[in-house]
Protein backbone atom coordinates (compact mmCIF):
# COMPACT_ATOMS: atom_id res chain seq x y z
CA UNK A 1 0.00 0.00 0.00
CA UNK A 2 1.03 3.89 -0.35
CA UNK A 3 3.17 5.07 2.87
CA UNK A 4 2.79 8.81 3.08
CA UNK A 5 5.47 11.01 4.26
CA UNK A 6 4.66 14.22 6.07
CA UNK A 7 7.73 16.79 7.13
CA UNK A 8 7.52 19.31 9.54
CA UNK A 9 9.44 21.81 10.36
CA UNK A 10 11.25 22.10 14.04
CA UNK A 11 13.21 24.57 15.80
CA UNK A 12 16.58 24.23 15.58
CA UNK A 13 20.28 25.38 14.90
CA UNK A 14 20.65 24.55 11.31
CA UNK A 15 19.56 25.10 7.79
CA UNK A 16 15.74 24.24 7.38
CA UNK A 17 15.38 21.70 9.99
CA UNK A 18 12.59 19.07 9.52
CA UNK A 19 11.24 15.94 11.05
CA UNK A 20 8.67 13.62 9.52
CA UNK A 21 5.87 11.05 10.00
CA UNK A 22 5.11 7.92 8.31
CA UNK A 23 1.54 7.13 7.10
CA UNK A 24 -0.03 4.41 5.82
CA UNK A 25 -3.43 5.05 6.02
CA UNK A 26 -3.65 2.62 9.19
CA UNK A 27 -0.92 3.34 11.59
CA UNK A 28 1.66 6.34 11.89
CA UNK A 29 5.13 6.60 12.76
CA UNK A 30 6.27 10.09 13.99
CA UNK A 31 9.92 10.70 14.40
CA UNK A 32 11.51 13.94 15.98
CA UNK A 33 15.30 14.72 16.99
CA UNK A 34 16.83 17.74 16.80
CA UNK A 35 14.39 20.62 18.08
CA UNK A 36 14.97 22.85 21.14
CA UNK A 37 11.29 23.18 22.09
CA UNK A 38 7.69 21.71 21.46
CA UNK A 39 5.28 23.85 19.33
CA UNK A 40 1.88 23.50 18.71
CA UNK A 41 2.50 22.47 14.76
CA UNK A 42 4.60 19.56 16.47
CA UNK A 43 2.14 18.21 18.97
CA UNK A 44 -0.32 18.41 16.37
CA UNK A 45 1.47 16.14 14.10
CA UNK A 46 3.05 13.62 16.38
CA UNK A 47 -0.68 12.82 18.05
CA UNK A 48 -2.09 9.49 18.17
CA UNK A 49 0.26 8.19 16.67
CA UNK A 50 1.24 4.16 16.80
CA UNK A 51 4.70 4.41 17.20
CA UNK A 52 7.29 7.28 18.09
CA UNK A 53 11.16 8.14 18.13
CA UNK A 54 11.73 10.83 20.31
CA UNK A 55 14.60 13.07 21.21
CA UNK A 56 15.85 12.67 25.13
CA UNK A 57 19.30 13.76 24.47
CA UNK A 58 20.04 15.38 28.34
CA UNK A 59 19.09 15.18 31.36
CA UNK A 60 19.17 18.67 32.83
CA UNK A 61 20.99 18.26 35.92
CA UNK A 62 23.61 16.01 33.96
CA UNK A 63 23.96 19.09 31.10
CA UNK A 64 24.23 21.76 34.07
CA UNK A 65 26.84 19.65 35.80
CA UNK A 66 28.52 18.21 32.90
CA UNK A 67 31.93 19.05 31.41
CA UNK A 68 30.30 20.91 28.57
CA UNK A 69 31.63 25.10 28.14
CA UNK A 70 28.60 27.44 28.99
CA UNK A 71 27.97 28.67 25.72
CA UNK A 72 27.56 24.53 24.46
CA UNK A 73 25.33 23.95 27.81
CA UNK A 74 23.20 27.54 26.79
CA UNK A 75 22.72 25.59 22.84
CA UNK A 76 22.09 22.14 23.98
CA UNK A 77 19.95 23.51 25.93
CA UNK A 78 18.34 26.44 24.55
CA UNK A 79 14.97 26.54 22.50
CA UNK A 80 16.79 25.96 18.94
CA UNK A 81 19.11 23.04 20.84
CA UNK A 82 18.01 19.60 22.10
CA UNK A 83 15.24 18.30 23.80
CA UNK A 84 15.81 17.82 27.74
CA UNK A 85 13.70 14.14 29.61
CA UNK A 86 11.55 16.84 30.86
CA UNK A 87 10.61 18.03 27.76
CA UNK A 88 10.32 14.84 26.03
CA UNK A 89 8.02 13.68 29.07
CA UNK A 90 6.05 17.33 28.68
CA UNK A 91 5.40 16.50 24.91
CA UNK A 92 4.18 12.80 25.97
CA UNK A 93 1.73 14.25 28.50
CA UNK A 94 0.42 16.53 25.50
CA UNK A 95 0.08 13.84 23.10
CA UNK A 96 -2.80 10.87 22.71
CA UNK A 97 -0.77 8.03 23.46
CA UNK A 98 -3.52 5.45 23.41
CA UNK A 99 -2.69 4.13 19.89
CA UNK A 100 0.78 4.01 20.70
CA UNK A 101 2.36 0.26 19.98
CA UNK A 102 6.45 1.61 20.41
CA UNK A 103 8.41 4.30 22.28
CA UNK A 104 11.94 5.04 20.80
CA UNK A 105 13.87 6.86 22.64
CA UNK A 106 16.61 8.57 20.31
CA UNK A 107 19.71 11.02 20.53
CA UNK A 108 20.66 10.73 23.76
CA UNK A 109 23.60 12.47 25.38
CA UNK A 110 26.79 10.20 26.20
CA UNK A 111 28.02 12.62 28.78
CA UNK A 112 24.78 14.41 30.14
CA UNK A 113 22.20 11.31 29.63
CA UNK A 114 21.74 8.20 31.47
CA UNK A 115 19.45 5.55 29.23
CA UNK A 116 18.12 4.63 32.76
CA UNK A 117 17.11 8.19 33.66
CA UNK A 118 14.96 8.12 29.94
CA UNK A 119 13.51 4.62 30.52
CA UNK A 120 12.56 5.89 34.15
CA UNK A 121 10.64 9.37 32.97
CA UNK A 122 9.29 8.00 29.95
CA UNK A 123 7.75 4.88 31.91
CA UNK A 124 5.98 7.24 34.50
CA UNK A 125 4.05 9.31 32.30
CA UNK A 126 2.91 6.16 29.63
CA UNK A 127 2.28 4.17 32.64
CA UNK A 128 4.13 1.27 31.30
CA UNK A 129 7.38 -0.69 32.64
CA UNK A 130 11.02 0.46 31.86
CA UNK A 131 11.84 -1.91 29.82
CA UNK A 132 9.16 -1.30 27.28
CA UNK A 133 10.95 1.86 26.38
CA UNK A 134 13.28 0.88 23.42
CA UNK A 135 16.95 3.19 23.04
CA UNK A 136 17.79 4.08 19.58
CA UNK A 137 21.85 3.63 20.08
CA UNK A 138 23.90 5.99 18.79
CA UNK A 139 26.20 3.52 17.53
CA UNK A 140 24.40 0.46 16.99
CA UNK A 141 21.24 2.13 16.27
CA UNK A 142 17.75 -0.11 16.52
CA UNK A 143 16.32 -3.57 15.94
CA UNK A 144 13.68 -3.85 13.56
CA UNK A 145 10.12 -2.86 15.16
CA UNK A 146 6.89 -3.90 13.42
CA UNK A 147 3.30 -1.78 13.90
CA UNK A 148 0.17 -3.75 13.74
Amino acid sequence: GALQLQPFTVPHDAGEPCQVTFDSGQHRLGVLTDTGRITPHIRACLDAADALLLECNHDTTMLADGPYSPALKRRVGGPLGHLSNDQAVGLLQQLDTSRLQHMVAAHLSDKNNDPDLVRSALAGVLDCTPDWIAIADQDAGLGWREIV
